[in-house]
């Protein structure tokens, strides 16, 4: 739930000492149940297990690998526009009584954390677009309970920074926030059940050297002009259908209707059909492997889902049918590499939770 701005103002937090200059962009409430004052670090654990931006809906990590892969083009986020040179880093800024609640940072995590208490926390982002800090609080309610609380302030580089904020606003309210509210108010609902055992490991291969030839022999291009695979080991198991089901669900979602319709302008069928998968068409299946099939103007895909004892895997095999697809693919190549390790995960939770 969104929150005016002086739900965070009014608030004593320390970060109000180290964020002089900076405007306060969102403050957004999420739901804890029964959550006491003492609370919050148990909070933080759960956030930690499971509701990380690798754990985010496919949508949301759709959204994020294409903001990293336009600060890649763009020089975004190169270490000379982060908190080693253009901006300092509010850790330099601590008060003597700060200076060993820093934490350690995760390096899958693009926050570096600045200061951790027992009721409120700040973590910090700074590329060549803005410096962002993002503030969480613990903070009682007039249930009787306490809840958590999220201010994301910034401080914008110039002209580029605000044109840059004012473009990924929509996307945040609309997209981005809600799925966060989700994400973390069931991470707290959850985190004292058992979590999966499996590895979670996700293992690539890219090419048709690195790709194994029996993986290769069930595509159905004519040339292969991109393949990739993705496994997952897993104690897991399913039939490759239910699998390629769990991973794309039967009709397509939006992130998919997005990239497959949108961008690559794919010919997928729009209802739910024992025939086919997210608007796929069931081509061809073995005992352990099933092929997807879908076609553009400018290119011909291949969805090959396989499951060897243990495992299970995504290979994805793109024919360019039109010299615009070796221009076209590509970079859309990339952000697909970036979401397709949690889509195996995804899909091994959505297994492992029919199977209870």
């Amino acid at each position: 739930m969104k929150l005016p701005g002086a739900a965070h103002t009014d608030q004593p937090w320390r970060i109000h000492e180290l964020t002089r200059g900076f405007q306060l962009e969102d403050v957004w409430a999420f739901r804890t149940p029964g959550a006491g004052p003492d609370d919050f670090p148990a909070m933080l654990a759960a956030m930690n297990a499971n509701g990380r931006p690798e754990q985010q809906p496919g949508l949301s990590r759709f959204l994020l690998a294409v903001r990293f892969k336009l600060g890649a083009l763009f020089g975004w986020d190169k270490p000379e526009a982060g908190t080693a040179m253009r901006v300092r880093s509010l850790r330099k800024c601590l008060p003597h009584d700060l200076h060993n609640t820093t934490g350690s940072a995760d390096p899958e995590d693009p926050f570096t954390p600045v200061y951790v208490l027992g009721n409120e926390s700040a973590e910090e982002l700074a590329n060549k677009t803005v410096h962002t800090v993002m503030h969480l609080g613990w903070v009682p309610t007039d249930r009787g309970e306490h809840e958590l609380r999220m201010a994301v302030l910034v401080k914008p580089n110039g002209l580029l920074g605000r044109l840059y904020l004012a473009a990924i606003r929509p996307f945040r309210y609309l997209i981005v926030y809600p799925a966060l509210t989700r994400q973390w108010e069931r991470a707290w609902r959850e985190r004292d059940l058992p979590r999966p055992q499996g590895t979670g490991a996700v293992e690539r291969a890219a090419g048709t050297r690195e790709v194994p030839a029996p993986v290769l022999a069930l595509g159905s291009v004519p040339r292969i002009d991109y393949v990739d695979m993705f496994t997952l080991a897993t104690d897991v198991t399913a039939t490759p259908e239910q699998w390629a089901r769990a991973m794309f669900g039967d009709v397509p979602t939006l992130a998919e209707r997005l990239i497959w319709r949108g961008l690559l302008s794919m010919r997928l069928s729009r209802g739910p059909s024992p025939d086919t998968i997210a608007g796929w068409r069931i081509a061809e299946r073995g005992e352990d492997w099933i092929r997807l099939e879908a076609a553009s103007w400018f290119l011909t895909g291949n969805l090959l889902i396989s499951t060897p004892p243990g495992r299970v895997s995504l290979a994805t095999v793109v024919h360019y049918s039109r010299h615009f697809g070796c221009i076209w693919w590509p970079p859309l190549a990339a952000v697909h590499r970036r979401l397709a390790p949690g889509l195996l995960r995804d899909a091994e939770a959505t297994v492992r939770a029919a199977r209870r």
